[in-house]
């Protein structure tokens, strides 16, 4: 009998967000639920871990993806949540930072397509259908942060989900904005090279979906689809 093989590395954000992963929401996702009281104490714990002359690694947790060895496409069976709250706030620094961090966020964000060819735009995390344009002009694409806090649910049709988006980068922006460049310059650097997470993956649903029922006692439910 053959077993599909699992695969487990420790990876910083550096390499989560580059051309090793190019993550996918399935449609059996429950939708990202991160209220401002997740987001905010993320945002908080590493604004703390910052303030030390060297700080520790930070350790993010596990996720756990369908994802064929030697193949950056990567369905996520865990950790969505955290993806997309990381992909939020590399955004909101984004809005904040000058040109040349700017310019390094947005590769975090999406790899740039090239005319020659015809390749479009390549976005590192894909949302599920209903989601995802909102998702890639609000947060992933450049100057997406500023209509985006405006946004009045009340007057559009938004999902839950994106009135969370929405929310969480209001928070971070508004918590952001007020510290001075140097800091978040630190806060950057910090969350790209010495924050970390350990990426479980097989290629075969039944196999992720065992890993996942076994280390995750915190994250939501899967849906029955």
């Amino acid at each position: 009998m053959s077993y599909a093989k699992i695969n487990g590395k420790e990876y910083n954000l550096d390499k989560i967000f580059s051309d090793e992963f190019f993550f996918k929401i399935p449609l059996f996702q429950r939708p990202y639920a991160w209220t401002t009281k997740h987001s905010g104490a993320l945002l908080e714990d590493l604004l703390e871990s910052i303030k030390e002359e060297q700080p520790n690694p930070y350790f993010l947790g596990c996720i756990v993806l369908i994802k064929e060895e030697g193949n950056s496409e990567s369905q996520v069976v865990d950790g969505q949540q955290r993806l997309i709250t990381l992909t939020i706030l590399l955004s909101v620094l984004r809005h904040l930072s000058n040109e040349d961090y700017a310019k390094a966020l947005t590769k975090r964000l999406y790899e740039e397509g090239d005319p020659i060819g015809n390749k479009p735009d390549r976005y590192r995390l894909i949302l599920k259908e209903q989601d995802a344009a909102f998702f890639r002009d609000y947060i992933q694409k450049e100057r997406g942060i500023e209509p985006l806090i405006i946004l009045d649910s009340k007057q559009e049709e938004m999902s839950e989900s994106q009135i969370h988006i929405r929310d969480n980068a209001k928070l971070f922006l508004s918590k952001l904005e007020k510290c001075p460049e140097t800091q978040r310059i630190r806060l950057i650097d910090f969350v790209n090279l010495q924050c970390f997470m350990v990426v479980v993956s097989s290629p075969d649903f039944d196999s992720a979906y065992r890993i996942f029922s076994i280390i995750n006692d915190r994250g939501l439910d899967l849906s029955h689809a």
